[in-house]
């Protein structure tokens, strides 16, 4: 595994050196159904006009683009967040060292949510509204196709809010969709998704707790199997006909081999109003499918062990021995942390499903390997 290094790049172009050598830290938290946010401290000291050293530089300015990328080892950077600066924080002290300037920047879903307007349109499906907001805000879209309303109640969208807000409410109507904002492959526009969780993992490395391939320091499982529940719901249609709909969170796509628990699931209600633009079959099978993200769990990296950068909303394997809970997880939160002498990651994960067999190591593999997973040192320079 190759050192870690970060980029910073401000206004689309490199930071300078002088720039990232008054970095003392960065912290960038990353979660689902919320804008990403990055904390850069820098340290603070009086100069000899009695002024605060740095405080007021354009670069940390309202608004200035801020895109953060790293190389967790592997040789690709990665970015992590690429968004304006949304606030400045000032902590002040008479004691030395303890005075800090930490900037604030948040995704670029920030700059969909200035502008609150009234909009009504006709005949446009909850995708294509998606599409024509997230290019208006000068996003590339990445939506997919929501499903028709059989039996469409109303033909009119009408927003009252911010573009993202209102995005976001739209995917809640579907229970298990969400709108969000990805930081693109390269300085400039962002990426506008508006779609499901997936249930594939596209080329994470597995995460290992126990052996000579271990990776991961914790990872700690809740099974919370009270929360996975039938929906049903029920309405009366155009012709003032009855229409029921009732689904199962067993009937969800699994990201492993099977449910994580052969009870019988509760049941729950949607309130009424399900059936305006959105098909009741479609918000009882997305209410369901979400409550069977049973399985919650939080853990953290070894650092300088695993050599790719977590991100919400991709999934990952892991393997914590050979036990029902190695399965696939989708990841639902990432904080990052870069100092001037390690990079660490934690994270919360959650899945609907657990492994028959993980294949993991016997227990003499496991032992033989964990000494060989301390006393692991690194740089990020």
């Amino acid at each position: 595994m190759g050192a870690v290094e970060y980029k910073l790049f401000i206004n689309g172009a490199s930071a300078r050196q002088e720039q990232l050598d008054q970095i003392d830290e960065i912290t960038v938290d990353q979660a689902v159904d919320r804008a990403w946010e990055a904390r850069i401290k820098i340290p603070a000291c009086v100069t000899d006009d009695g002024s605060w050293d740095g405080e007021g530089e354009p670069w940390t300015q309202f608004l200035t683009p801020i895109r953060i990328e790293v190389n967790a080892g592997d040789g690709s950077f990665v970015p992590l967040i690429d968004g304006p600066v949304v606030g400045y924080e000032s902590e002040r002290s008479a004691i030395p060292g303890k005075s800090i300037h930490t900037i604030v920047v948040h995704d670029d879903s920030a700059l969909m949510n200035r502008e609150a307007s009234v909009d009504v349109r006709t005949g446009v499906s909850d995708s294509d509204l998606a599409t024509q907001l997230f290019r208006t805000a000068g996003l590339i879209p990445d939506v997919d196709t929501t499903p028709s309303q059989p039996e469409r109640i109303t033909d009119v969208a009408v927003q009252r809010d911010t573009p993202i807000r209102y995005l976001r409410s739209l995917a809640r109507r579907y229970r298990d969709w969400h709108a969000y904002v990805l930081p693109g492959s390269m300085a400039g526009p962002s990426i506008g998704c508006f779609k499901r969780f997936t249930t594939e993992t596209d080329g994470l490395p597995e995460m290992v707790l126990l052996g000579a391939d271990r990776n991961i320091q914790s990872f700690n499982v809740n099974n919370r199997s009270r929360n996975r529940a039938r929906a049903g719901a029920a309405t009366l249609g155009v012709d003032r006909a009855p229409q029921s709909s009732d689904e199962s969170p067993d009937d969800a796509t699994l990201m492993g081999d099977e449910v994580p628990d052969d009870a019988e699931p509760a049941t729950t209600f949607l309130p009424p109003g399900q059936s305006d633009r959105v098909d009741l079959t479609e918000a009882t099978r997305g209410a369901a499918a979400r409550s069977g993200l049973s399985l919650e769990s939080t853990g953290s990296i070894v650092p300088f062990c695993y050599p790719a950068a977590l991100s919400p909303y991709r999934c990952v394997s892991v393997k914590n021995s050979d036990s029902a809970f190695s399965t696939v997880y989708l990841i639902t939160r990432v904080t990052h942390r870069l100092t001037r002498s390690v990079y660490t990651q934690s994270f919360s994960v959650r899945g609907n499903s657990v492994s028959r067999s993980s294949g993991g190591a016997t227990g003499q593999q496991l032992n033989a390997g964990l000494n060989a997973a301390f006393n692991i040192q690194g740089s990020i320079f």
